[in-house]
């Protein structure tokens, strides 16, 4: 009897260490509740701003305005421009009304139809340049002054006259005139019902649709002569047409001159009597530096 209790004894005490040893194992991990690490959103780029392009022109320079800006006049009007690295040193030497030719760079100002104009380079043309009446100075910089032979009462005489910058042109105007840009005119200082108006002709110019046209144009003042070539003056040497009218106290020519392949057409405009030959004898000296 007492071998049966310890042998169930033992059997029991097996079975409870199985059991115990079963109940003890762990065969899950604990549930992980962490967020996942989220991926960093990539900021936009912002494109890379345009270089903008360099461009070149000529003109007149006005002087320095302040430190940072100076003025130049250019195709006859006068812009502001700001200075860039290193070209206040290249403005030192200039004076007022150095003819310059000069690099720039133009923006868009937010807000504004003006845009940021800045000088990137300038430097001043030759001085001066001198030569007879049909002496021209060719090319995109022309000197500031130059000095013609002009004839007055049969006597030549040495005069200078100063480029002047009109609309999509330049020409030589001696100091008893002036140029008036907005007008297209060249006219006598003292009275500026002696002038020259001037415009700027299309590339394609009909030459006979132009004769018509000045032919009507002066029939209003007179009977209208159309000069031959062989009397056209010999300082309007680039002139293709040349039509004269006097009456109503004036005498009006119409001339279409051509310049290095561009057209212009001037109407010229003076009383008689006065300063009549002191005129004539200026603007077709200056008609033809036209360019």
């Amino acid at each position: 009897m007492k071998k049966r209790m310890i042998h169930a004894a033992a059997l029991a005490s097996v079975m409870y260490l199985i059991l115990s040893a079963c109940g003890g194992q762990q065969t899950s991990a604990p549930a992980n509740n962490a967020p996942a690490a989220s991926t960093p959103a990539t900021a936009p780029t912002e494109p890379a701003a345009e270089t903008p392009a360099t461009l070149t022109g000529t003109g007149v320079y006005n002087g320095q305005a302040d430190p940072h800006t100076v003025e130049i006049e250019m195709d006859g009007k006068p812009l502001a421009f700001q200075l860039g690295e290193g070209v206040d040193a290249q403005i030192a030497p200039l004076k007022e009304g150095d003819a310059v030719s000069f690099e720039y760079t133009e923006e868009p100002i937010e807000g504004e139809a003006a845009k940021l104009l800045t000088l990137t380079k300038i430097s001043k043309t030759e001085d001066e340049a001198t030569g007879g009446g049909n002496d021209t100075a060719q090319g995109d910089a022309r000197p500031a002054t130059a000095t013609f032979e002009v004839n007055l009462e049969g006597t030549p005489e040495e005069r200078t006259a100063e480029l002047a910058q009109g609309e999509g042109y330049s020409l030589y105007v001696f100091d008893s005139m002036s140029l008036f840009p907005d007008q297209n005119r060249v006219a006598l200082a003292v009275d500026d019902n002696y002038y020259a108006e001037i415009t700027k002709l299309p590339a394609d110019f009909n030459l006979d649709t132009l004769e018509k046209e000045g032919m009507e144009e002066l029939a209003a003042t007179g009977e209208v002569e159309k000069v031959g070539d062989t009397d056209i003056p010999a300082d309007l040497e680039g002139a293709k047409l040349f039509l004269t009218a006097t009456g109503n106290g004036v005498i009006q020519k119409y001339i279409v001159l051509e310049k290095a392949g561009q057209g212009f057409a001037v109407k010229i405009n003076v009383p008689q009597g006065g300063a009549l030959e002191g005129f004539m004898g200026h603007i077709y000296i200056t008609l033809n530096t036209l360019q």
